[in-house]
């Protein structure tokens, strides 16, 4: 029988789950739900379990469960090297949907850049576009991340390349092409700071620029070890994001290439037609750069 710990998460330790799934351990909970450590008994391989928690979100239950499973149908539709895997997903007996995906061995970026120092640019670089690879094909299947930021950045450690390899996680705030609305339209969906203006202003007005904004911010914030916007609130961050440029990269990084920085600042443009078009072609952008810096 399941048991609620101090932490009032339901122990669910020793759990079979679709039959060939037992859980072992607690790994971390938070606002999306509780993530525990499992193994595929007849494959004797580790994999991760995300459960949605009836207590998690303030929102309908009926409609934050909707948008749990929608989840696993917008995982399901990526594959890519860059994106966490998805094997399964399913409801346990006691009505609580559940996601199966790969385990990663590593760290997220969040942890990489917990010291605030900026992080070489070779490396930054390689991580960015390793990511920009990843939406591409998130992109593809008509899919918006809508929270691209370093805690959702995973770098995995792969044993059989012995390879970093960055990895985009967590699809719980994500939209489709097709998708049901779970959300309403005058709703901010993101992280203030990762948000371009579109996106505070609500669902109707954003597109898959939203990620490409995102990421630039992302990279940023690896080499300055800061954000773009200034803020000590997520109200301040969010309105100095509407009103405001965004701080020059140059003013925290002088000794970066005139063409790295202008490259960056054009994914943080307030205006999205001034961004680059797609992820392919920010791909594409800081290819060019990284080969720059080998020559």
């Amino acid at each position: 029988m399941m048991r609620e710990s101090d932490t009032y998460l339901l122990d669910r330790g020793g759990m079979l789950l679709l039959g060939r799934y037992r859980v072992d351990e607690l790994i971390g909970a938070g606002g999306m739900g509780s993530v525990w450590l499992a193994e595929q008994v007849a494959l004797k391989r580790w994999v991760v379990v995300k459960f949605h928690e009836s207590w998690t979100r303030s929102e309908d239950p009926a409609r934050a469960h909707q948008r749990f499973l929608r989840e696993a149908k917008l995982l399901a539709s990526v594959h890519h090297r860059n994106v966490a895997e998805f094997f399964d997903s399913g409801i346990t007996k006691d009505g609580d949907p559940f996601l199966i995906m790969e385990r990663l061995q590593g760290h997220s970026l969040a942890f990489r850049m917990r010291d605030g120092h900026p992080m070489p640019l070779a490396e930054s670089l390689d991580i960015a576009i390793a990511i920009a690879s990843g939406l591409e094909a998130v992109h593809a299947a008509g899919v918006r991340h809508r929270d691209v930021k370093p805690e959702n950045v995973f770098l995995h450690h792969d044993e059989e390349y012995d390879q970093m390899v960055p990895k985009l996680l967590d699809f719980g705030l994500a939209g489709s092409d097709t998708a049901a609305r779970l959300t309403d339209a005058n709703h901010t969906v993101g992280t203030p700071g990762y948000m371009p203006p579109e996106q505070a202003f609500g669902l109707d007005r954003i597109d898959h620029r939203v990620d490409v904004y995102a990421l630039g911010v992302t990279l940023y914030e690896m080499l300055t070890g800061r954000l773009p916007a200034i803020g000590e609130t997520n109200e301040q961050l969010v309105s100095y994001v509407v009103h405001h440029d965004p701080i020059p990269i140059q003013g925290f990084r002088e000794d970066l290439p005139a063409d790295v920085a202008g490259t960056i600042m054009s994914t943080l443009a307030r205006d999205r037609d001034l961004r680059p078009s797609d992820a392919r072609e920010m791909r594409r952008a800081l290819e060019d750069l990284r080969y720059a810096i080998e020559d």
